[in-house]
């Protein structure tokens, strides 16, 4: 047996929950090219529309997530976030549909009037504990789960995202689906651009393009928030854990990972004159919603490679659109 094939194996027989809409399509933004004159063909894969309320990167993330929790006979799940978090929102959603408790440690105030991801968040009837700031939450989150655990519970900590080695397995999944679609059309793509934080998104990929794909392809992490260091980081945090569990000894250092922090702005949900224009021409010209503080940002990169002629006539490129629609309501 190929040492891909046994990877392939190992990586099959992972425990794995099936919660997803899959696969999800491939479109071609045909009207964006044609009316800015762009020279690659212009492809969006549309993660936004998985399930779960537009449940995005986050819920292939928690089909591994969680079919661990379940391995380990967890008696409730906890997660952390913004007040508007979309991972929170849907790891709540997803706990109720398997009839488990979740908490939710969430940093900034609770809106009013309700709204958005935290309206739902309440709907589902998770328990939420706000705390002040981002540094709080992890803290938080491990005093509240050792007084459970204390009293005799079983306790399964999703981190930020679910962007650990777990989590990023559903990006390897999601990597290889996108392999067999495009093969199956016959695009042959140079670069794939998503947004990339907490880094186990584009680790998935990263993954999944050393141990399944080509090598030539690009995948091009966009920031939202961090500086490219923090995001590489954050990748490398998952990346590395995650090719040992699969069996690869394929080193990977800082400067093989591409992140562009050029469309970050000011930080985290604080749009920029090129976010509101990308965000703008996918509604008008092709129907599509983004979101203000992920994927707005991440198509912003996008175009701007088309434009500069960093993608050429005769080459194709793709945005992953990763959900996170409610931040609009």
């Amino acid at each position: 047996m190929s040492s891909q094939k046994a990877t392939l194996k190992r990586f099959l027989s992972i425990p794995r929950l099936s919660l997803a809409n899959l696969p999800t399509p491939i479109e071609e933004c045909g009207r964006i090219r044609k009316i800015l004159g762009l020279a690659p063909r212009l492809f969006i894969k549309r993660d936004d529309d998985l399930g779960f309320l537009a449940g995005g990167n986050k819920l292939r993330k928690l089909e591994y997530a969680l079919a661990e929790a379940r391995r380990r006979k967890a008696d409730a799940v906890i997660t952390v976030g913004s007040v508007q978090s979309n991972h929170a929102r849907i790891t709540a959603m997803v706990a109720r549909r398997l009839g488990m408790p979740c908490i939710l440690v969430l940093n900034g105030e609770a809106p009013l009037p309700r709204r958005g991801n935290f309206l739902v968040s309440e709907r589902m009837g998770a328990e939420i504990h706000l705390v002040g700031s981002r540094e709080e939450r992890t803290v938080r989150m491990e005093e509240i789960a050792a007084g459970l655990e204390a009293r005799g519970g079983r306790v399964y900590r999703i981190p930020l995202g679910a962007s650990n080695a777990v989590g990023a397995l559903g990006f390897v999944t999601a990597f290889l689906e996108l392999l067999g679609q495009t093969k199956k059309s016959g695009i042959r793509l140079s670069a794939v651009f998503i947004s990339s934080s907490s880094g186990g998104t584009q680790a998935g990929l990263e993954a999944g393009r050393r141990l399944f794909g080509r090598s030539p392809l690009r995948i091009i992490g966009v920031s939202p928030d961090d500086p490219i260091e923090a995001v590489r980081a954050n990748i490398l945090s998952a990346l590395r854990p995650l090719l040992v569990r699969l069996g690869s000894k394929i080193p990977v250092g800082d400067e093989e990972l591409e992140v562009e922090d050029r469309f970050r702005g000011p930080g985290y949900g604080v749009s920029t004159p090129e976010s509101e224009e990308a965000a703008r021409l996918f509604a008008r010209l092709e129907g599509i919603l983004l979101d203000p503080v992920y994927t707005s940002k991440g198509a912003a990169a996008f175009l701007d490679y088309a434009r500069r002629g960093v993608f050429g006539r005769g080459q194709s490129i793709l945005f992953w659109h990763t959900g996170g629609l409610l931040g609009l309501f």
